[in-house]
């Protein structure tokens, strides 16, 4: 029988509880940050230097371009953005959000 304390895969859980962000995974080229944001309170608008991909766990958001449209995000539908897009985001409902960020070999 395999010896599993020499697996490397990890199993993270996210605090629904913080206030505003925790990152669960943390390196030069991925971080995977868990967002929680209560009904009507907004993340400013801001970029990050690596490509993004803003997966919704729970609620609604508006998700916010640059040019100040936006898109209501939710489970289900995903944001992928480029490096140094701004956006922010506005939570219509208490929401909970992974944000990817990787550095991609071009």
């Amino acid at each position: 029988m395999e010896d599993i304390t020499e697996r490397s895969m990890e199993f993270l859980t996210g605090d629904p509880n913080i206030e505003l962000w925790e990152n669960l995974v943390a390196g030069p080229t991925l971080t995977v940050t868990h967002l929680v944001i209560a009904k009507d309170k907004a993340v400013p608008r801001h970029f990050v230097d690596f490509d993004v991909i803003v997966v919704p766990i729970k609620g609604k958001v508006e998700f916010y371009t640059e040019t100040g449209d936006f898109e209501i995000i939710y489970p289900g539908k995903l944001v992928k953005m480029k490096p140094n897009e701004k956006h922010a985001l506005k939570a219509q409902t208490d929401a909970e959000l992974m944000v990817i960020k990787m550095k991609l070999d071009k």
